[in-house]
């Protein structure tokens, strides 16, 4: 008796050792998966996404998971890998992101690929956006895999290239030459969410349903080269710099689209009276001559179609008239805006005096539902920390593809990211909490596995 006791004593004791150091075996592991994907220049242009598909192909190869490489035209890698269950007709679930980033520019304290750790943090452009997010898609799917987990449904891991740039070379053409792939897809699973945390607690967690529609144009102007001595108002650059100032004077005009209208009434009562009595007042103040004055900062971008001039491109001397110059606009649409109309107004007030090449445009695509299987269970097991709130964003993400062909996505982040980290996306000194990461990944792997095995 006392030596059967004992023995189980000695296993429970085990068993207490060995959960948290397996635990902290699988946290080590993706964070160096992390700095080893941190570490490849997947900068877009060019992308250079072959060094990515290749990591994570050899990751998920040497796990056993077969994998397929599907390349654009243009020589684009997306990787794709799937698990299957006994009910395919439930739909899949499946895991997006993307493996191109943005070029880092310059004001880095650090090199940007250098992977460092520093200050608990691991820093490096795609910490944030999005392979932090990659990696624990792929923790996420290795462990259904390595745990012999019964599906209740087939889970998809898909990296794709392109993103930062539109999407053209990735998803776009995944979907338009690869559709089969995604005949039977439940949800996608992506970038995008959006959470609140102050004061580094989670207010709430929100996944986006809906977004803005990018209208991207390059305005280019041609005129006579020479000397830059002779004295000539139209040339290339006179007449790009006028076209463009009468786009950037242009009042934009205000208004509340029904997909902003629910995400706003979902927070109100999550936040203080502020906001809510802003609500309330919400059409009154659109209707007002200077709405921005009313509104509190950030709101303004969720109540108009923004236009930026982003990039001029022209001569690189000052005494030569070049003979070309150019400007990259990007336009955020409301959901509903009507796009041939408003690029319409937009050529009228740059004049005849530009050509306007469209580069990027998405059609009108509806949110994905609030009511579906999937969507409810990423409900039920978020709000065990925290309210779940359907959310809409300002930026465009690769969902907008898959909604247009009625597929439901849902953008979600598990990593409760306070402001500095937040900073980093797309700027200088991209940067993630190592704590939020790992606590990201435990995230992940536990929803995923919720929503996908008995």
């Amino acid at each position: 008796m006392l030596r059967t006791a004992s023995l189980a004593a000695c296993l429970l004791v085990l068993l207490v050792q060995t959960a948290p150091t397996a635990a902290r075996g699988r946290a080590s592991e993706a964070r160096d998966l992390l700095r080893a994907y941190l570490e490849l220049d997947t900068s877009n242009p060019p992308g250079n996404e072959n060094l990515a598909a290749r990591f994570l192909r050899r990751t998920l190869n040497d796990a056993g998971v077969p994998t397929r490489l599907l390349v654009s035209p243009g020589g684009r890698p997306s990787l794709y890998a799937r698990l299957t269950s006994e009910h395919p007709d439930r739909g899949a679930l499946v895991l997006l992101h993307h493996m191109d980033v943005v070029p880092p520019g310059p004001g880095w304290t650090s090199d940007a690929f250098a992977a460092e750790v520093r200050d608990g943090r691991l820093w490096g452009r795609g910490a944030v956006d999005v392979k932090s997010l990659g990696i624990a898609h792929l923790e996420a799917f290795l462990e259904l895999h390595r745990g012999r987990a019964t599906l209740t449904r087939d889970v998809i891991f898909l990296a794709v290239a392109d993103e930062e740039a539109g999407g053209i070379e990735g998803t776009g053409w995944l979907l338009a030459e690869h559709g089969e792939l995604f005949e039977r897809v439940a949800a996608v699973l992506g970038e995008g969410g959006s959470n609140r945390v102050y004061r580094e607690r989670l207010a709430w967690w929100g996944i986006e349903v809906a977004q803005k529609r990018p209208l991207w144009l390059r305005v280019s102007a041609e005129g006579r080269g020479g000397h830059g001595s002779s004295m000539n108002l139209h040339t290339a650059p006179h007449r790009l710099v006028r076209a463009l100032g009468r786009l950037a004077e242009r009042r934009p005009s205000f208004r509340v689209s029904p997909d902003v209208r629910r995400y706003f009434e979902s927070v109100a009562a999550l936040q203080g009276s502020t906001f809510q009595e802003l609500v309330d007042r919400l059409d009154e103040i659109v209707a007002s001559p200077e709405p921005e004055r009313e509104l509190l900062p950030g709101l303004p971008n969720y109540l108009v179609d923004s236009v930026q001039i982003n990039t001029l491109v022209s001569g690189d001397r000052v005494n030569v008239t070049p003979s070309r110059a150019e400007a990259l606009v990007d336009i955020r649409l409301l959901p509903d805006t009507d796009a041939d109309r408003f690029l319409g107004e937009v050529k009228e007030i740059l004049g005849p005096d530009v050509t306007v090449e469209v580069l990027l445009r998405a059609p009108e695509a509806p949110a994905s539902p609030t009511d579906t299987e999937i969507y409810g269970c990423f409900e039920s097991f978020l709000s065990q920390r925290a309210p779940v709130v359907p959310t809409f964003i300002a930026g465009v993400t690769d969902s907008r593809y898959f909604r247009e062909r009625s597929i439901p996505a849902y953008g979600f982040s598990p990593f409760i990211l306070d402001g500095p980290d937040m900073r980093g996306i797309h700027g200088p000194d991209e940067k993630i909490s190592l704590s939020a990461f790992d606590d990201g990944v435990r995230t992940t792997v536990d929803l995923v596995r919720a929503c996908t095995t008995d």
